[in-house]
């Protein structure tokens, strides 16, 4: 069979694998070539606040590129071109060698050259890695897989950071020969992770539409609402973004602080990502973006406000903790925009599509790097803008951070206006976010999900249903919609231990399913909704028409637990004498002990004799009808089940505790001869001499029990055998025991 572009569930999983192991070495090559060791090299060289600004929006500048990349590239395969280029996107750094032969401007100039063509290549690579992602990844576990690359990427650069900020701190190495030499090793790591990219499968080609270029494929999707905003939140925080990397010339420059400390300040921000990776990870795929993104630019316009009030003599563990929590929500956002954004990528032009994106990000890049660099220069007049009590309040880059506020602010409105399919509202959202319990049960799922010990599984679906959190709920209601879980029938059983208001109609739709194979268990956990009037109606109907006989009787005992009245009890007696199954016959007892509370089912204590039934049936009536009157010790199903063992004391051992009864004490001997031989004649008329001195009169269940006993002096001697002489003598001795003197 011929294979299709798209790859099989064991592809997707090879190329997850590569695409992480790429991350990891992507994640070591940029912490020497990206922009923290470059914004270091330009302001060694002295770099205007312009040239600053065009680093931050470098990486984004290149996109202007991206509409030539379909008709450069048509008929290639995307992996392999994304690849080389990536490989090229290190090599060109070697051009860096060349500061050490070049001052001042010239050596700036000669830098910015350098990292154009490193954002270059860059940017081709991204176009084609939003298509590789898309392809080795679904719906259901995208933003998983995001999150995951995020977290190799950022483990990997956390690591390379703290590295080369203890580097750097040695005097050697704090100039420009420490930088030029990470430079070299960025190099190595950047062609590892290009060896990565090209194990990724892939039987995707590039292709060029002739006629669907930028501006109509700009116009099309402009026109749709949904992939309207998507966009323009995604192309909101990358600028965000842009602004947001001016914090680093910002503590070199502003604060003042040495290379190696600017460095261990991208470790924190690095951490920040991770820390945001994670985030994304535990819950965009079960709240959606949309929540997640409306509360992260809430908070990331209080930090930025932060950021316009602080100045250069704060102290830098606050300016750390600060930027910590800034690039998590940042990034965050980041994160979830990009989701969003795979979510409507078109299959047929993804390559066309993210020109598209990236080419309207590289003119936003341009213009908000500028701009922030523009703003940068009114460094003097943003320190004494703001004036508290005589003192002036900010710091140099005042204006650009209130620049970011503003970007955040429309983010925010667009936010609002998202729409996502199956996303959580802004409220159920934050009951999870914002609750212990929301958060245990992001970690109870989390635990299901990588755990195969079905002891274990019990347990935390356990936990699941004592947790009434929205997030419970919907992960309780996916599983009752499936139509075979694991947990499934633990699910049920959570259910009826902890009743769940939200879940009665989804319960409802399984009671009422006569093919799922946890019917009865749904039947059977109704009987906890005892006020509401939904599972009384449901229960009915099951006990009248259901489809199985079991069905009937089972909805019988959850409705006698519902109404908890003597309303059904005539026709639950009436169903029960065409009782089958011992499990139906134990359904109508439990329903019939529920709301008789009288007993007066207990005088039909020999039907089973009646109806032909067998020793085992019997013997279980009769244990039942024990369990649920409750005597006292010795068990009567302890006496079957010595019996059933061939222990040839089992009646022994009960006739010794039953001498507390005169009559027993008396004819000790003599049972056990006649039960020996037989001779049930005279075990019959014992147990006849005791019920008859038995006064009990007092206790309705009592009496009633005595008179179903009773009857045994009109029945053939014939019908019985062991099983109902035991139990008779067993009731009978019980309620001799129980007679008020």
């Amino acid at each position: 069979m011929a294979k299709t572009r798209y790859l099989s569930e064991a592809e997707k999983r090879e190329g997850r694998k590569h695409l992480y192991l790429q991350e990891m070495y992507n994640g070591i090559a940029y912490s020497w070539i990206g922009d923290t060791i470059v914004y270091l090299m330009a302001i060694y060289f002295s770099a205007s606040n312009l040239a600053l600004g065009y680093i931050s929006s470098a990486a984004y500048i290149t996109g202007v590129v991206l509409p030539f990349i379909n008709r450069v590239f048509h008929g290639k395969n995307h992996i392999k071109v994304q690849a080389t280029v990536w490989a090229f996107r290190g090599l060109v750094c070697l051009l860096y060698l060349g500061l050490f032969f070049l001052t001042g401007q010239a050596a700036v100039f000669l830098l910015l050259i350098v990292y154009t063509l490193f954002n270059l290549f860059r940017m081709i690579g991204i176009a084609l890695h939003d298509s590789t992602v898309r392809t080795v990844s679904s719906t259901s576990n995208r933003g998983r897989v995001v999150a995951g690359m995020n977290s190799a990427y950022q483990s990997s650069s956390v690591v390379m950071r703290i590295i080369t900020a203890v580097v750097l701190s040695i005097e050697r190495f704090a100039g420009l020969a420490g930088l030029l030499v990470l430079q070299v090793g960025g190099v190595v790591a950047n062609l590892l992770a290009a060896r990565q990219m090209s194990k990724i499968p892939s039987r995707s080609i590039i292709t060029y539409k002739k006629g669907r270029t930028v501006g109509v494929i700009f116009k099309e999707t402009m026109a749709d609402p949904t992939k309207r905003r998507r966009l323009i939140l995604r192309w909101l925080s990358l600028a965000v973004s842009v602004v947001f990397a001016l914090t680093t010339p910002f503590l070199r420059t502003e604060v003042g602080l040495s290379n190696a400390m600017v460095v261990t300040y991208s470790v924190v921000l690095s951490l920040a990502v991770m820390a945001a990776s994670y985030i994304s990870k535990q819950f965009s795929d079960r709240l959606g973006s949309r929540p997640l993104v409306f509360f992260s630019t809430l908070f990331s316009l209080f930090f930025f406000l932060v950021w316009t009030l602080i100045s250069a003599s704060t102290k830098m563990a606050w300016i750390f903790v600060l930027g910590f929590f800034t690039n998590f929500f940042v990034s965050l956002i980041s994160i979830l925009t990009f989701r969003l954004v795979t979510q409507v990528m078109p299959d047929d032009e993804t390559v066309a599509f993210n020109a598209m994106v990236n080419f309207v990000i590289a003119i936003l890049a341009l213009v908000v790097g500028l701009l922030s660099g523009f703003l940068a220069d009114l460094a003097p007049f943003a320190r004494s803008m703001i004036v508290v009590g005589g003192r002036p309040i900010g710091n140099g880059y005042t204006f650009v951070f209130l620049f970011a506020i503003i970007l955040t602010a429309v983010e925010v409105l667009f936010s609002v206006r998202l729409q996502e399919l199956g996303a959580y509202t802004s409220q159920a959202a934050a009951q999870v976010i914002f609750s212990r319990h929301g958060l245990r049960a992001v970690s109870m799922i989390e635990k299901l999900q990588r755990t195969d010990d079905p002891a274990k599984r019990r347990f935390l679906m356990l936990s699941l249903g004592e947790n009434f959190n929205n997030l419970a709920t919907s992960e309780l209601r996916q599983i009752l919609a499936s139509p075979f879980s694991p947990d499934k029938l633990e699910a049920v059983r959570t259910l009826a231990d902890r009743p769940r208001k939200a879940l009665l109609g989804d319960l409802i739709r399984v009671a009422q399913d006569d093919d799922s194979y946890v019917q009865l268990d749904a039947i059977a956990a109704l009987g906890a909704y005892r006020k509401e009037e939904r599972a009384k109606e449901v229960l009915l109907k099951l006990m009248l028409h259901g489809r199985w006989a079991s069905v009937r009787s089972m909805a019988s005992k959850s409705l006698a637990r519902v109404s908890e009245g003597t309303e059904y009890l005539s026709l639950v007696n009436e169903l029960s004498h065409s009782a089958r199954h011992i499990d139906e016959t134990i359904d109508y007892l439990v329903a019939k002990r529920i709301m008789d509370k009288s007993g007066s089912y207990l005088t039909e204590f020999f039907i089973s004799i009646e109806q032909g039934r067998s020793p085992t049936f019997r013997q279980t009536r009769y244990a039942v009808i024990a369990s649920m009157i409750k005597f006292d010790t010795p068990r009567l199903a302890q006496i079957y089940e010595r019996m059933n063992l061939g222990n040839k004391e089992y009646l022994s051992s009960f006739l010794t505790e039953a001498r507390d009864l005169a009559l027993i004490d008396l004819n000790y001997t003599k049972i056990l001869y006649w039960f020996s031989k037989e001779m049930w004649q005279e075990v019959r008329s014992l147990c006849m001499s005791i019920l008859d001195a038995s006064d009990l009169g007092f206790d309705e269940r009592f009496d009633n029990l005595k008179r179903g006993l009773l009857k045994a002096k009109a029945m053939d001697i014939a019908d019985f055998d062991i099983q109902d002489m035991l139990a008779m003598l067993y009731f009978s001795y019980s309620l001799g025991k129980n007679v008020r003197t």
